[in-house]
């Protein structure tokens, strides 16, 4: 028998604060009262790791008919599988999965091939390009700010972590070279400066930089991005784009240095003259391998954005295509996150 929202509720409370949820408890609260859900059929693609169960949460007690869906994309923790067996929450392949439903709240584009009867709500930057040409309701998350919460504070913040879990914690005055200047670069840099280390950005055009210290080399220029691996401590791509670094990073340089390689795209960036072997977590993001990849705190706006696009495309107010969040809804998520958060003000403020 599937247990009530209330006992995962409890469940997360075991491990997170309230204060690092603010938003998708507040969701909680709200939808548990009016049930803007009530006997939807949504499918969820987002990736399942224990802070996604109060995702979870809020959906069933907006009164979803909830189904999970696994990608071969986007990695989870099998535990947590476990535990939605328990819970009663279906799981099925993406891959495999037909419906019709009536949102889908994809991922990666990993479900843009099912039937929607509403509307799709897409999580990241990477899933817009299997939405293109859609006539249907793409909402996507990631157009908006509140994504910048996680993808520029949080996934910043678990790339070092990450480092740390693996025994690499020693980063004062070592040479970072961050390749890709988007939200996730950004991040990087930013916590990157925090932990005093040097750092290179590469990017395809001229970005404004956070700070005089750090320098700037054109991606495109292969000969010198390659003398700047090697020389630095560890490189990182962020570009969002697959095998981007394809033909550009001399193949017989992780042969010859000890760099770190590592990758925080959903898919593997650095290409195929690479050896898998030769780049941290075998090419896929590396903050994967943390039981939170994004801490609860840094991802809950964003999730809850996620799921509040499934109230809005079932009461009709999708547009056709691609289109943002509203700005006031971003606005009311992100009044939450600074009022009843633990983020610091200066690290919300860096974002504007």
């Amino acid at each position: 028998m599937p247990v009530t929202p209330a006992h995962i509720l409890q469940d997360i409370f075991s491990f997170y604060r309230e204060k690092e949820l603010p938003v998708l408890l507040d969701q909680y609260k709200r939808w548990l009262e009016s049930r803007p859900l009530e006997g939807c059929r949504v499918i969820d693609a987002s990736p399942v790791f224990r802070n996604t169960c109060a995702k979870y949460a809020a959906l069933l007690a907006a009164g979803a008919d909830l189904t999970v869906a696994v990608s071969r994309v986007m990695p989870h923790d099998p535990e947590i599988l476990l535990l939605l067996a328990a819970y009663g929450i279906p799981v099925i392949g993406a891959e495999r999965t037909e419906g019709p439903y009536d949102v889908v709240l994809d991922c990666a584009g990993a479900l843009s091939h099912v039937p929607s009867l509403c509307g799709y709500v897409e999580l990241t930057r990477s899933g817009a390009q299997h939405y293109v040409g859609c006539t249907q309701p793409v909402w996507m998350v990631d157009a908006g700010k509140i994504k910048q919460i996680e993808t520029c504070l949080g996934t910043g913040e678990s790339f070092f972590r990450a480092l740390a879990s693996l025994g690499f914690d020693d980063w004062h005055g070592k040479t970072l070279v961050v390749i890709g200047y988007g939200k996730v670069g950004r991040g990087i840099v930013l916590h990157a400066l925090n932990n005093r280390m040097r750092v290179i950005v590469a990017d395809i055009e001229e970005k404004r930089l956070p700070s005089p210290s750090v320098s700037f080399l054109r991606a495109t220029d292969g000969a010198a991005l390659s003398h700047a691996v090697k020389q630095a401590f560890c490189a990182v791509t962020a570009t969002g784009r697959r095998h981007a670094l394809s033909n550009l990073i001399d193949p017989a340089l992780p042969c010859s240095s000890g760099v770190l390689l590592a990758n925080m795209g959903v898919e593997d960036e650095w290409g195929p003259s690479i050896p898998k072997n030769r780049i941290l977590n075998e090419g896929r993001p590396l903050n994967f391998i943390l039981p939170d990849p994004t801490q609860m705190c840094y991802i809950d706006s964003s999730l809850a954005l996620h799921n509040q696009g499934a109230v809005e495309l079932a009461a009709g107010r999708g547009k056709p295509g691609l289109f943002p969040p509203p700005p006031e809804t971003e606005e009311y998520f992100l009044s939450l996150v600074r009022s009843g958060g633990i983020i610091p003000e200066q690290l919300l403020d860096s974002l504007s």
